[in-house]
């Protein structure tokens, strides 16, 4: 990288000139005075002029983030000069600092932290690099970068009870007994029963042989099914597709550590699918998926049906639950024998009229007429009506036997999911019957 003559020392040489010109021609020596300082400044700039050097490297400190982590663009020089670096911020992202300018002498840093799940792209302006004097300087566009930021887990609660388990490697505790570490009762040895088993305590207290009866442990396959079709924000700035992953998240990451089998289905075009698996890696690669995800695709309206799902199995449904082909394919679900929970992420502040048009005053008369005037004036009635609709809905939903449980935490869902195992005779949907929407 060859630097250029700064603005400072072309000023210093283009006064040294004019100076030196009118002494010559006026003879007036207070001129040379005055463009001394000048000379010894253009001297100093020729003297000090370096030589061809490398280009800065520029880079993020990191590409795979948690939502809220804090991610660097840091650019790096020569030790000795001066660097200047520029970052326009990138939807959804706090900069430090705010204007996304820094200097620094050798490196400098301008710190990010994404406010959203995704893939964001860091596209660097301008970057000026200069000797410590500000003489020479060159300037220059450092590479664009992008980090994946995975979205934030609530940590896990209760809710380990499943409705229609299917293994018998996990670790829910059954109703029938089985081999297990959780112990249903002490009872009088039987043929076939395991001598590991005995409990001598109880044996050498009675004079009988007696053994510990266990509950087996059971998994299931947990299919966690996303509506990401559109994206619906609240006054307060909730974003339902944001709740929608963050939810999705939550509910993989807590029955993955219960050794379930978690898969992903997404009925958009945003975050795409993953078949069911368990263990360690199965969670990176949950991750891995929703921090790629590309939100500029949400705004696709064609659902994504869920080609297989066994009979059986847990499938949380996270969704607004307002698109009529969300709400066919979650009763496609209860058709097909699974076990159907809806976690509702429609911002609660949508369709809300609680004392929203109480006028108290002749001022608040007027200007609630002024209101009407503006453009979208009737935009809250609306959501008022479309909720009213959407409550019919989840009417039908729950005679289904598909609970809707708004989210507040994977603690939320824990009451619920019990209660599916506990009503396992619950109603399905008939060969022919429509949609709930109705």
């Amino acid at each position: 990288m060859r630097l250029r003559p700064s603005p400072a020392l072309v000023r210093a040489v283009v006064l040294l000139v004019l100076c030196g010109t009118l002494a010559v021609l006026t003879s007036q020596v207070a001129l040379l005075v005055l463009a001394a300082p000048f000379t010894v400044w253009a001297a100093l700039g020729v003297l000090r002029r370096p030589g061809t050097s490398e280009a800065p490297d520029g880079g993020l400190s990191a590409h795979r983030v948690q939502l809220g982590d804090v991610v660097e663009y840091r650019l790096r020089s020569e030790p000795g000069t001066l660097v200047g670096l520029t970052v326009p911020p990138p939807a959804r992202c706090d900069l430090d600092p705010p204007s996304g300018a820094a200097t620094g002498l050798g490196e400098t840093a301008v710190r990010l932290r994404p406010q959203r799940w995704g893939r964001h792209r860091v596209e660097p302006t301008e970057a000026v690099v200069a000797d410590d004097w500000g003489l020479w300087l060159g300037t220059l566009r450092p590479r664009p970068d992008a980090v994946s930021v995975a979205p934030g887990r609530e940590p896990p609660g209760r809710g380990d009870v499943i409705p229609h388990p299917i293994g018998l490697v996990g670790l829910h505790p059954s109703r029938t007994r089985g081999e297990g570490v959780t112990l249903a009762e002490v009872r009088r040895f039987q043929t076939g029963d395991r001598l590991r088993r005995i409990n001598w305590r109880v044996t050498s207290r009675t004079g009988q042989l007696h053994t510990n009866a266990t509950l087996a442990e059971r998994d299931t396959e947990v299919l966690v099914v996303t509506d990401t079709v559109a994206d619906l924000v609240g006054d307060s700035g909730t974003s339902s597709l944001d709740t929608t992953v963050l939810a999705a998240a939550s509910v993989a990451e807590h029955y993955l550590r219960l050794g379930d089998r978690v898969g992903l289905h997404d009925l958009g075009h945003v975050i795409g699918s993953v078949p069911p698996a368990a263990g360690a890696r199965q969670r990176t690669v949950l991750v891995e998926q929703l921090a790629r995800a590309s939100v500029e695709r949400a705004a696709r309206p064609m659902v994504r049906r869920i080609r297989r799902v066994r009979p059986g199995s847990l499938v949380v449904v996270c969704s607004p639950l307002l698109d009529r082909d969300v709400l066919a394919e979650v009763l496609r679900l209860v058709h097909r024998g699974a076990a159907v929970l809806a976690v509702d992420t429609l911002p609660p502040e949508l369709g809300r009229l609680d004392g929203a048009h109480r006028a108290r005053s002749v001022g608040a008369v007027l200007d609630a007429a002024v209101e009407r005037l503006r453009p979208q004036r009737y935009w809250t009635e609306a959501w008022a009506l479309r909720r009213l609709e959407r409550d019919v809905d989840l009417d039908r939903l729950a005679e289904l036997g598909v609970p809707v449980v708004t989210w507040r935490g994977i603690e939320s869902l824990g009451t619920v999911v019990a209660a599916l195992a506990a009503n396992r005779g619950a109603p399905r949907m008939a060969r022919g019957a429509g949609a709930g929407a109705g």
